[in-house]
Order: C-alpha cells, then structure tokens, then sequence
C-alpha cells in the first residue's frame, strides 16, 4: 500500500525521473549481463578504423624489410664490384709493369703487326662500344703514339 500512495503523489516531473531511473536501471543491468546498444554502429566502425590502420602497418613493415633486403643486396653487390675493381687495377698494374720491363718494349712494332692490333682492338669496341668511348688514347712510353681506343678508321 505505501507504494501505491508514493504513486500517486507523484507529480509529472517525478514520474519522468522515476522513469529515467528504471531505463539507468536496466541499461546498468543489461551491461552487467554482456547486453550492448550501438544504434549507431560506432563500434563497427572503430572497428574497421583499427583493421585499415592494422593492414596499413602491415603494409609499411613488409615495405620497410623489402628496403633492408634492398640495401643489404646492394651493399654486397657494390662490396663484389670493388673487390674486382681492385684486382683488375691490380692485374693492370703488374702487366703495364711486365710491358715497361720487357725486353722489346723500346723497340718499334712492325706495322703488320700494329694493322693486326688496330683491327682486333675495333672488334673489341664493336662488342662493348661504351668501353671504347669511355678510355682515350695514351701516348706510348717510347714517344710512339699509342693505339687509338676508339674504332679504328
């Protein structure tokens, strides 16, 4: 009975409150029990907010090791380039040493067989055309010119 007269002493402000209330109520109990209300869909879509930021992560990382890989490959490419650069200056060296210090090396070439070489040297230059442009002609050491590093005419 003591309800039933609280009931009814209620004005219509204390009926909206005593509503308001029971929805706290039960929305409290409802999350309690595992219950949720999204009518929006919000949680979708943070949802798929945190999948693409996920997958873009994914992406970068996978983009970031390809570069390592990259660079790790190059850095062993230009390390095996050098090494040949050095033993080829090497091997240079110790022939252009044996030729100053042979001992026909002041003697002038016969010009059969300086035709022979000019022809050999412009069927080298038409195997790697970029390399005979590339080295220009040295005077020879014993005041004879060298021959040209271009294709012969």
């Amino acid at each position: 009975m003591r309800a039933l007269a609280i009931l009814r002493a209620l004005t219509p402000p204390g009926w909206g409150l005593a509503v308001a209330l029971a929805v706290v109520a039960l929305l409290a109990f409802g999350r309690g029990l595992g219950l949720r209300w999204d009518p929006f869909g919000l949680a979708d879509h943070r949802l798929a907010a945190a999948e693409a930021r996920a997958a873009a992560a994914d992406s970068d990382a996978a983009a970031r090791r390809l570069e390592v890989e990259g660079a790790a490959d190059q850095a062993r490419r230009i390390d095996i380039h050098h090494q040949q650069a050095v033993s080829v200056a090497r091997a240079t060296g110790r022939a252009a040493d044996h030729a100053r210090s042979a001992h026909d090396a002041s003697l002038p070439l016969d010009p059969a067989r300086a035709a022979r070489l000019r022809e050999h040297d412009r069927r080298l230059c038409d195997l790697a055309p970029a390399v005979c442009a590339a080295a220009p002609a040295d005077p020879a050491g014993g005041g004879d010119d060298a021959l040209p590093a271009g294709p012969a005419s």
